[in-house]
């Protein structure tokens, strides 16, 4: 049962400004460059005396917090031991040289060739067998439980994801041919 004592204790221990403190890095206080053809960043800390200290990561990694719906914005910048380091709130708070570092970087992890068309589209004993067509050339992978492998995000772009994780999309179910459409239809 919830006391008034309890609230109090829990108030004074859990802070909110202290427990979600975020360092938001921008141009002004991080510099983003390239080492062994892989990001890294100088982040400028202000300490409580007032004077600047610079924290180097030879590497960071980035992680989409909203990957479907804002792809340049909340980016996630943890250090080689998965701890954040910082959030970017949009690519645009930075010069151009590094927002294409960061792009690049982010480009690589969430690789994910655009399907153009549904070359065929076969299921068996609960798989599903497809052959496309995409932006990466022909592709040919295997779904298990079609229904929950793809992901509908707005009206017209489909997310699917394969048996080893791999991601692919198709931009628009309307820019598809008609065969290509009638494959999928079923599991939309």
């Amino acid at each position: 049962m919830e006391t008034k004592e309890n609230i109090q204790t829990v108030e004074s221990v859990c802070n909110l400004a202290d427990v979600a403190e975020v360092r938001y890095l921008h141009r002004d206080n991080t510099e983003i460059f390239l080492k062994n053809g892989f990001p890294g960043a100088n982040i400028k800390i202000r300490q409580e005396d007032g004077t600047e200290k610079t924290e180097e990561h030879a590497r960071i990694w980035l992680h989409r917090s909203f990957p479907f719906d804002l792809p340049e914005e909340y980016i996630s910048v943890q250090n080689k031991d998965q701890e954040e380091i910082g959030l970017i709130r949009s690519l645009t708070d930075f010069d151009s040289a590094s927002a294409d570092i960061l792009r690049g970087e982010l480009a690589r992890k969430y690789y994910t060739p655009r399907i153009t068309k549904i070359v065929s589209l076969k299921e068996a004993h609960g798989y599903s067998f497809w052959n496309v067509e995409s932006d990466a050339g022909k592709l040919q992978f295997t779904l298990q439980d079609t229904f929950r492998s793809l992901l509908r995000v707005g009206e017209d772009k489909i997310f699917v994801f394969d048996n080893y994780g791999n991601r692919y999309v198709i931009e628009s179910l309307k820019d598809l041919d008609r065969r290509s459409l009638r494959r999928i239809e079923l599991y939309l």
